[in-house]
């Protein structure tokens, strides 16, 4: 037995806004380990359910079971020392229960970071982005996903430093995305820690944090969300490297409470 609690409205606004970020995940991962590549492609395979979500009041209830699978193709070129071009599509496939299944392409995201300063070992970096929507439909946006422009101003800072005699770095980032249409704008706040205990390997825990800016129009309640993942990425190759990890989203209100897995292979060049 479902519960009614968990509305239309909040569901929609959970899914429009996607739980995890292809670039706010690899982002910085390259000057923070002291890669000296010119560029990265990284392709990532998510796979998450949600029988359950957060209601207003940041509870777990029931809901109607809900899967999504995804895949993102990152790719980062440094044009210049201080500039990094960003280009960023996505694959999706929504299952929602006693719904319609809908597939097809998700948000591509184009931009560029620039690095404002750096010093012995830390950086910090403007980023801006365009997500453009990979379908117009508006029939059904809970599943489809947005269908509308969205513009992404983000700062990051990155860190890295000695652990005795391996490396490690953190990577925080904020940004506020701008939304076309019905959604509320957003805030984000992401943070990822990486260590490698051996020279061919590094353990990231990583924290994504999504609030609305207020209400939207018409269904759109307020909402939140916070997830964390945590991955190991292993050297396979010159150049090469696989990734494997778990994703989970540990609080929120009006939004999806997901589990899931995830996979990638990062080549640099």
């Amino acid at each position: 037995m479902k519960t009614n609690v968990f509305t239309f409205g909040p569901i929609v606004a959970a899914i429009l806004a996607p739980a995890h970020s292809a670039i706010a995940q690899t982002g910085g991962i390259s000057s923070a380990t002291q890669n000296k590549s010119q560029g990265q492609v990284i392709a990532t395979f998510y796979y998450s359910n949600s029988d359950k979500g957060w209601d207003r009041n940041g509870r777990s209830i029931d809901i109607a079971d809900y899967q999504k699978v995804e895949l993102y193709l990152l790719a980062e070129y440094r044009a210049t020392d201080d500039l990094t071009l960003i280009a960023t599509p996505s694959f999706r496939n929504v299952s929602v229960e006693d719904g319609d299944d809908t597939r097809g392409l998700g948000y591509t995201e184009l931009g560029a970071r620039y690095d404002l300063a750096a010093g012995e070992g830390w950086t910090v970096a403007a980023q801006g982005t365009v997500r453009i929507p990979g379908s117009t439909r508006q029939d059904n946006l809970a599943q489809v996903g947005n269908t509308n422009m969205e513009y992404d101003a983000r700062l990051r800072g990155t860190y890295g430093f000695a652990v005795g005699l391996e490396s490690a770095f953190i990577d925080v980032q904020t940004s506020y995305r701008f939304r076309a249409g019905d959604p509320p704008n957003e805030f984000h706040g992401d943070v990822t820690v990486g260590y490698r205990p051996v020279s061919d390997l590094l353990l990231m825990a990583q924290s994504f944090n999504t609030i609305s800016d207020g209400r939207g129009a018409g269904i759109f309640d307020r909402y939140r969300y916070h997830n964390v993942q945590l991955s190991a990425v292993k050297d396979v190759g010159n150049g090469v490297s696989i990734q494997a990890g778990w994703l989970g989203t540990v609080a929120g209100e009006n939004a999806l409470r997901e589990r899931g897995f995830f996979g990638g292979l990062w080549v640099r060049f």
